[in-house]
Order: C-alpha cells, then sequence, then structure tokens
C-alpha cells in the first residue's frame, strides 16, 4: 500500500481539531479527521516534536489499555481578547487554550467618541503587553466583541445606537496597522455567547439562544451548534423588538424597544423616579441621597433587603423580559436559553422566576421534554473578554503553524 504524504493540512487540521475538543486520544482524532491511524501517528509525533501539543494524562478504557490524550501544549501562544462596551472595557490576554494570563478592566471612553476611545483602548493594550513582557511581533492575534452593529467581513462598526459618532469605524484596521497580526471584530453579543458556549453552561444544547442585557441588550442564536449570523450578518438585534408602540424612544429611532425597558438605563432611570416619587427609602440611603449614584447592584441588594419598590420594579423587569422572550420562543423553538451581561449578573436570579412564568403562560410550545430551560449565566466580566479570543485562536493557530514550519516559505515571500 503507497504510503499517504504528511501534508502540512492534514497537520493543520489535526492540530484544530485538537484544539476544538481540548484534550482528545489518536484513535479519536483518526475518527474526527477521517485519517487513518498510521497517518495520525505520525502526525502527533511530529506535533509533539514541534512543541505543538504534550501529553494530557489518560482517557478512560473502551476494554484495552487506557488512552493518553494529547492536547494543546500549556502556555502556548499569546491572544488578546477585548470586550469594548459602552461604559467598560474589559481586556484578556490568554495562550491557545484559553486559560488567562492577565485581565485588566477599564471604562471605555466609548461616550467621548472613536477617536479618543481607540487611542485609550491602544494604551490600554500597550500596558498590558508591557505588563507581561509581550512583544508586538509575539502576539498572535486580537478579538475585540463591539458593542455597536459590527460589519464582521471588515471589521467596521457602521453605528452605535447609544453612542451617535460611531459611524463607519475601522476597528479591525486600525488594530491590524498597529500590531501586525490576525484582528477579528464582532459583536459583543456573540463574543459573550462564545464564551458561553465554550466555558459556560450550555451543556449539548445544539440549539440555544444567548441574551446579553446590560447597558443594552442583544442576542446570539445557534442552530445545530453554529452562529446564526443572517443574510447581512446582523442577526441578534434583539433588544430593538418593539414591545410597546407608546413606550419611550429608543436611541435606535423607534418607540417601546425591549432595550428602554429593561436595560441598565432603564432600570437606572425608573429607579431614580422612584426616588424623586418618595417611594423607595432604601434606594435613597443606598445612593446617599444623590440618584446620580444608582447602580442597578444598589436596586438588586434593596430587593433582597424587602424594598417594595425595588421588588416590585424587579418583578416588572422580569415580566418584560419574559415577553420579549416568549417571540423568540414562538419563532426559533430552542432547547436553552441563556441570560447573561451585567444587568443579568446583578439581578438575573431576582428576576428569573418572573421571566419563567411569563413563559410558562404565554410560549406556545411548553410542557414536558419540550419546554425550554431558561438560565442566567455564571461567568464572570472576564469571560467575555476570554470569549473574544475565540473569533481568532483558528487563524492565529494556523499562523503559527505555518510561521514555525514553514520558515522556508515565509521567508520567500
Amino acid at each position: 500500500m503507497p504510503k499517504m504524504p504528511l501534508s502540512p493540512l492534514h497537520t493543520l487540521h489535526s492540530l484544530q481539531v485538537v484544539r476544538a475538543e481540548g484534550s482528545i486520544s489518536r484513535a479519536h482524532l483518526a475518527e474526527k479527521t477521517g485519517h487513518s491511524p498510521f497517518l495520525i501517528s505520525k502526525i502527533c509525533d511530529k506535533l509533539l516534536a514541534a512543541g505543538f501539543v504534550s501529553e494530557a494524562g489518560q482517557g478512560d478504557s473502551t476494554g484495552g489499555r487506557r488512552p493518553t490524550l494529547l492536547s494543546l501544549k500549556p502556555g502556548l501562544g499569546r491572544l488578546l481578547g477585548i470586550h469594548l462596551g459602552t461604559v467598560n472595557v474589559r481586556i484578556a490576554m490568554t495562550d491557545f487554550r484559553g486559560e488567562l494570563i492577565e485581565y485588566a478592566k477599564a471604562e471605555s471612553h466609548c461616550n467621548l467618541g472613536p477617536e479618543v476611545a481607540m487611542q485609550h483602548l491602544i494604551d490600554l493594550v500597550d500596558q498590558m503587553l508591557k505588563k507581561t513582557g509581550v512583544s508586538y511581533s509575539e502576539l498572535d492575534g486580537i478579538g475585540i466583541g463591539a458593542s455597536g452593529v459590527v460589519e464582521r467581513n471588515t471589521g467596521t462598526t457602521l453605528f452605535w445606537p447609544k453612542l451617535p459618532l460611531w459611524i463607519n469605524v475601522p476597528v479591525r484596521k486600525i488594530f491590524e496597522e498597529r500590531y501586525k497580526t490576525v484582528v477579528e471584530v464582532e459583536d459583543t453579543s456573540r463574543t459573550q455567547a462564545f464564551a458561553e458556549y465554550r466555558l459556560g453552561g450550555v451543556d449539548s444544547a445544539k440549539h440555544f439562544v444567548y441574551v446579553a442585557v446590560g447597558a443594552g441588550i442583544g442576542a446570539a442564536l445557534f442552530f445545530n451548534g453554529q452562529l446564526y449570523s443572517g443574510g447581512a450578518g446582523f442577526a441578534g438585534e434583539f433588544g430593538h423588538m418593539s414591545i410597546s408602540e407608546t413606550g419611550p424612544l429608543c436611541s435606535c429611532g423607534n418607540r417601546g424597544c425591549l432595550e428602554t425597558i429593561v436595560s441598565a438605563a432603564a432600570l437606572i432611570r425608573k429607579a431614580r423616579h422612584g426616588i424623586s416619587g418618595g417611594l423607595s427609602n432604601a434606594l435613597m440611603k443606598m445612593s446617599l441621597g444623590n440618584s446620580a449614584n444608582l447602580s442597578v447592584e444598589m436596586l438588586a441588594q434593596a430587593a433582597r433587603d424587602g424594598d417594595r419598590f425595588s421588588l416590585r420594579l424587579l418583578a416588572e423587569t422580569g415580566t418584560q423580559l419574559g415577553r420579549g422572550l416568549v417571540g423568540l420562543i414562538n419563532l426559533l423553538n430552542p432547547e436553552l436559553i441563556v441570560i447573561g451581561g451585567g444587568v443579568a449578573s446583578a439581578i438575573g436570579e431576582l428576576i428569573l422566576p418572573e421571566i419563567e412564568r411569563t413563559v410558562r403562560e404565554r410560549a406556545m410550545i411548553q410542557g414536558g421534554d419540550k419546554q425550554v430551560r431558561i438560565q442566567i449565566s455564571k461567568l464572570q466580566e472576564r469571560d467575555w473578554a476570554v470569549g473574544a479570543t475565540l473569533l481568532v485562536v483558528e487563524r492565529a493557530l494556523a499562523k503559527s503553524f505555518t510561521e514555525k514550519t514553514e520558515p522556508k516559505k515565509r521567508a520567500a515571500s
């Protein structure tokens, strides 16, 4: 039988499967790639020798010897993940395995316009690189989640409903020119969803929706385990689904969008009205008599302490969010809905019972094994930034593999 040549494509494909699986035996790798056990043995030997993979203990036996598992080598590669929000920016440095190396959080300054915010973000990235001793040439890739509406093919924020100055901002181009590495830009709802899919509690669900509730509201849709982006790439603008034609004016120009009722800004606005109307002594004390100090966390604490106004406000919030979710459930029939983001972290468990009640009463398909599961994300803020690294890890690993295994080709180009 003629020997199959050991091509770089075979090796790279196998390496990417190892990365995606986390840890895998040679036999399982052969099944996943469709390559023969002989070829996989050669590929694994090459990857081990090149320092891309390492042995990671032993797997479960299926009757014979316990198989040796392979995984990406710990500490291999350097990636940056950036979660660029309306108020805050979160930056994580990881290796190719997604292991956290460094993390930082700061104000984003996005309200001051893209020129100020982009320079501020570059300064923060440079500070992290300096702190960790990573040079520009050692940076394998940058993934950026931006809260505006993003055109992923070009990495441009087309607009940002809450920030009118962010029109056609070439975020990817700015970072590519600065750092000369692989850069991808995506909507923050999707980067958070990637984190949930890889790090969170999605389990085996193939059809699930991730809803991000923070300064704004967005969603990411997964069908058969694959992200659905829509015809033009803008699927998931859940926060701009109008649920009340006479509701507050939204930054997108419509009235009564879910974002005007459930987001952090909406909750703070309602809480301030409550304080001015003398409806909550608890919130008045917590904010030291100045409603400008109010936060969603204060609202959550007041509710836990039994403040009637806060309890009523959170119940209404759960009902309104539940009504929005009913539309998604009736349309998409997901197995699972995960609610994450800053607001969800603060009040998620407090509003979940009302969300579930509303869904039970209003969704068409409920009961038995057909009932959608709704849960609050348990991920932390830093995980949102780690999720952004998943945008670039495949391309970055391929680039690193090519540079280290085909140096002559790189030099010739």
